[in-house]
């Protein structure tokens, strides 16, 4: 199981940042787009600068329907011809007209993709949102793209759908600008869940700081970074 970003917030030349989430998960025979960034010029100058081929794609899987987690949509689309699209159910409207040759898959509670593979089912009262669960030999891996509903929520759900502790929860954790006492809390919480992170985009300096201190080997996400573990 391989997972590389492709957009977050921190990039090092050639490669560039910018505001928003997209990673590829090469699992089993699925590679799998997490997430399109908020930019596609941003998006396909990466692609192009880690040799990723995108018309391989099995699988889109959308995390929740804000701008910068969709935005290089279409020209992942154009990319991609015939890729199955596993998204919240309240983007129904937003894609069913610019999806039209995908198969779109609308995801309500928590369902199984494939062997070894889940979604949390779409959590949240406000922003409607899902993550990706995958089982590798090492304990479930979460993938989130901002963690709208709760970092420490979508784990503990995670944990409970793959029936075991999470070896790593990686993506954006929504936690700028959390005061002191509740990031406090958020990672006590994590920590009963989960053994390792890697948090990115949308986490903060400051919670991105006290995540890699409280958990070993935890690393900060950037553009470029790729992870192997076996399935």
């Amino acid at each position: 199981m391989r997972i590389l970003i492709l957009y977050d917030n921190v990039a090092r030349p050639p490669l560039r940042e910018g505001w928003g989430f997209s990673a590829l998960i090469e699992v089993q025979d699925r590679k799998i787009l997490f997430d399109a960034g908020a930019d596609r010029l941003v998006l396909e100058h990466n692609v192009e600068k880690l040799g990723v081929d995108l018309s391989q794609l099995t699988d889109v899987f959308l995390s929740h329907p804000h701008c910068d987690h969709v935005g290089g949509l279409s020209y992942v689309l154009e990319e991609a011809k015939g890729v199955r699209i596993w998204a919240p159910w309240v983007m129904e409207g937003y894609l069913r007209p610019r999806a039209a040759k995908a198969e779109l898959i609308l995801v309500k509670g928590p369902r199984r993709l494939g062997e070894g593979l889940w979604s949390t089912g779409t959590m949240g009262r406000r922003v409607k949102e899902h993550g990706f669960v995958i089982a590798t030999e090492e304990g479930p891996v979460l993938v989130t793209g901002c963690a709208h509903p709760g970092i420490a929520r979508m784990a503990a759900r995670a944990a409970r759908i793959a029936g075991g502790r999470l070896a790593l929860v990686l993506g954006g954790f929504h936690l700028a600008g959390t005061p002191e006492g509740k990031l406090a809390e958020v990672i006590r919480d994590l920590r009963e869940t989960t053994s390792s992170v890697a948090p990115g985009h949308c986490t903060g300096d400051g919670p991105t700081a006290a995540l890699l201190a409280a958990f070993p080997g935890a690393r900060e996400l950037s553009v470029g970074f790729a992870l192997v573990l076996p399935d």
